[in-house]
């Protein structure tokens, strides 16, 4: 064909390659010669791999038909590329070949240390099913479920014995607390070392913000709003409403592997913390100087509102508060700008509370199993409505939107850096309204600054108003009540945050365990049980709180423009001294520098520690396991009564001792009959056995002899 020479395939003859002799030169060719001497194209080609390179399964990354489905080059498949690639380790369980899900187990406590009972040689007054069913009935309370009637009818019927019984509970624990307060206060020691490194970091950071060490002298003293509830009571908040939220959000939903973790690693969280406080930018207000306004405006975080409240409540609560009072241009009224307030000295339940959420908050930033939300709207309108929204037709000409050059665009849509610690903080705006006399009425507006709690509600669909934690310093003896700045700062959380879309209307509440932070209870907390806890254990009613607010802060903004500084003083405990610069120095010229280059002690709060009662509400962790009612005593077992002995004649007597050997002597003989009725028909039993053996051993002999006779 076309000059060519044709080749045909010829099969090579058996023996016509010789086998490969070792130590010899062979090759193996892809032609051989026929009779007639012409080469021929043979079997196997040169140069080309085995049968095993093709032979492959089509999950194999070598494979072609991998590699071309998957549109891979082969060149990326190399050992050397594949190398640079990130390497994902994963560590299992060699016993179930699980991935390990809590590498640190807490150990440093036995479980039955955490549930110990306290130990009292008064026993309760109320028996067991008494506390059984009132445990019952508390429970269903504290968890919002419904209750069975009879509990509730036997709960009222031991009325007046519960609380005689819960008196002399309150006294034994109050006498435990004063004889063995070192013993309470052992554990706190550890957070006392580690406040002093929070609070050398805090000051440092806020020196830099006084270059020079200002004298205060004080100007004038404001009563306190606590002092002031005996006015009018009608003033409420309203038109609360979130303006601003920025930063992360945590997404959690388990708390307990994530305060064992916290026990095992607390220095190294808050030392995170610092680390991170120190690198954060001091936040600024955007004051709003317009001529158009219509009230007072107040700048205030939320811990300088609650300072304003409760100044007189614990020796380690904060006593000073920096702020600054403004004028606006054109307009009657004024500007005030708190600060945060300067961070107490005194190491007790305000500086313990705050070491925790500080390092809670550096646990959840590092834990690789918390889910992230990042939240920016600086200018939005959130306000929680009853009525139903109205529903219009959308005009595409009315649709607003916003040109950016291409710079600016990637900048603003970038990835946002994460901080060491993620923080977060919301804007709510809200005014505090009504009557301060019989003839005026007035108007004050406030934007307060606070931190998102770092949880959602059970169902995931809103963000809870709040957090808090409770420390439990005797766990033993059941749950303490929350001091008075604890109620009032969820107070106000709850009703600012509560009112936006988006939040919960609960507080949750998490009581930890001082010694190993374990969580011996959970429970919710909503505004009618704060103020109810407000108005019975320290007689505080909040609208005439907010009165009192209202009334103090209208006398402090009639003060001329300036920096000042609020500061309580134990002296004077119905005064909130207001200090302003002065180049005058007296005997009590405060300085800023000296107020602050002090080393903070737990003395003050050891030597003038208050008395927190045990809540008889609140079923803890200890009242579940050992089955006791709050603020009772554990129940004695009840042990049968002794009947008294009976006189009897000596013809009674001896009476008595015949019939009772006749009916011992008839016991005797019922006994041995049904002995021996047991052995006869035990007998009988063996004997019928034996029959119908011998006769199945007959009938078989006889059928051995007719198969045999059949065979003949």
């Amino acid at each position: 064909m076309n000059g060519d020479k044709e080749h045909h395939l010829v099969p090579i003859p058996a023996g016509s390659v010789s086998e490969h002799e070792p130590g010899k030169d062979t090759q193996l060719t892809n032609t051989h010669k026929t009779s007639l001497g012409k080469p021929r194209l043979g079997t196997f080609f040169y140069n080309q791999p085995s049968y095993t390179h093709f032979n492959k399964s089509f999950d194999d990354t070598c494979d072609a038909l991998f590699l071309h489905l998957n549109e891979v080059h082969p060149v990326f498949m190399k050992r050397e590329q594949i190398d640079e690639d990130f390497e994902y380790e994963i560590l299992l369980d060699p016993r179930t070949k699980k991935e390990v899900e809590q590498i640190l187990y807490d150990h440093t406590f036995d479980g039955q240390q955490r549930k110990e009972l306290f130990r009292s040689s008064t026993p309760s007054n109320l028996s067991k099913t008494d506390h059984l069913v009132c445990l019952r009935l508390l429970k269903a309370w504290q968890e919002f479920r419904e209750v069975n009637e009879a509990d509730v009818l036997h709960w009222r019927r031991i009325e007046q014995v519960r609380k005689k019984e819960k008196i002399a509970f309150d006294q034994f624990v109050m006498e435990y607390s004063r004889t063995r307060k070192r013993a309470i206060y052992a554990p706190c020691e550890r957070l006392v070392m580690l406040y002093k490194r929070f609070y050398s970091a805090k000051v440092n950071k806020l020196l830099a913000e006084y270059p020079e060490n200002l004298p205060f002298n004080t100007h004038v003293g404001l009563p306190q709003p606590q002092s002031l509830t005996g006015s009018q009571s009608g003033v409420y908040i309203e038109n609360v409403r979130l303006i601003r939220r920025q930063g992360w959000v945590p997404i959690l939903r388990n708390y307990v592997n994530d305060f064992q973790h916290l026990n095992l690693r607390l220095e190294n969280h808050i030392d995170n913390f610092i680390d991170s406080m120190n690198k954060q930018e001091n936040f600024k207000w955007e004051l709003n100087m317009s001529s158009n306004r219509q009230a007072d405006e107040f700048y205030i975080p939320i811990e300088s509102l609650i300072f304003l409240l409760t100044a007189d409540n614990f020796a380690d609560s904060p006593s000073e508060v920096p702020l600054e009072i403004s004028e606006s241009s054109g307009a009657n009224f004024k500007t005030v700008t708190f600060d945060e307030p300067l961070p107490p000295r005194s190491c007790g339940w305000f500086a313990h509370k705050q070491i925790i959420e500080n390092a809670f908050d550096a646990l959840l930033s590092t834990s690789k199993y918390t889910r992230w939300l990042y939240m920016e709207n600086d200018s939005i309108n959130l306000q929680k409505s009853d009525e139903a929204p109205e529903i219009s037709g959308v005009n595409s000409t009315e649709t607003g939107y916003t040109v950016y050059e291409f710079n600016e665009y990637l900048k603003k849509h970038a990835m946002k850096v994460e901080d060491n610690i993620k923080t977060n903080f919301a804007v709510v705006q809200w005014n505090l309204s009504g009557k301060m006399d019989e003839s005026d009425s007035h108007k004050q507006q406030f934007f307060t600054r606070l931190k998102l709690a770092p949880a959602m509600d059970e169902l995931g669909t809103e963000f809870l108003s709040s957090l808090a934690f409770k420390l439990e310093y005797k766990p033993k003896f059941g749950a303490e009540v929350m001091t008075k700045y604890e109620l009032i700062r969820e107070w106000f959380r709850l009703k600012l945050l509560g009112q936006c879309k988006g939040f919960s209307n609960h507080v949750l509440c998490l009581r930890l365990a001082v010694n190993d932070f374990s969580v011996q209870l959970e429970h919710k907390l909503v505004l009618s049980l704060i103020e109810k806890q407000l108005a019975e254990t320290y007689h505080i009613d909040m609208p005439k709180l907010l009165a009192g607010l209202a009334e103090t802060l209208q006398l402090l903004v009639k003060m001329p423009a300036g920096k000042y500084l609020l500061r309580y003083n134990p002296k004077y405990p119905n005064k909130l001294l207001l200090a302003a610069p002065s180049k005058e120095i007296t005997l009590n010229t405060v300085f800023v520098h000296s107020l602050l280059n002090v080393v903070p002690s737990d003395l003050a709060f050891m030597t003038e520690e208050q008395h927190l009662p045990i809540s008889d509400v609140l079923c803890s962790a200890v009242h579940t396991n050992h089955n006791i009612m709050p603020c009772a005593f554990r129940p004695c077992f009840q042990a049968k009564a002794k009947k008294n002995p009976t006189m009897f004649s000596d013809e009674e007597y001896l009476k008595r001792r015949l019939e009772a050997k006749e009916a011992l002597e008839m016991k005797k003989k019922a006994e041995y009959l049904h002995i021996l009725k047991t052995r006869r028909n035990q007998v009988k039993a063996k004997k019928r056995k034996q029959r119908q053996k011998r006769k199945g051993e007959e009938q078989a002999k006889d059928k051995k002899m007719e198969q045999f006779l059949s065979e003949f």
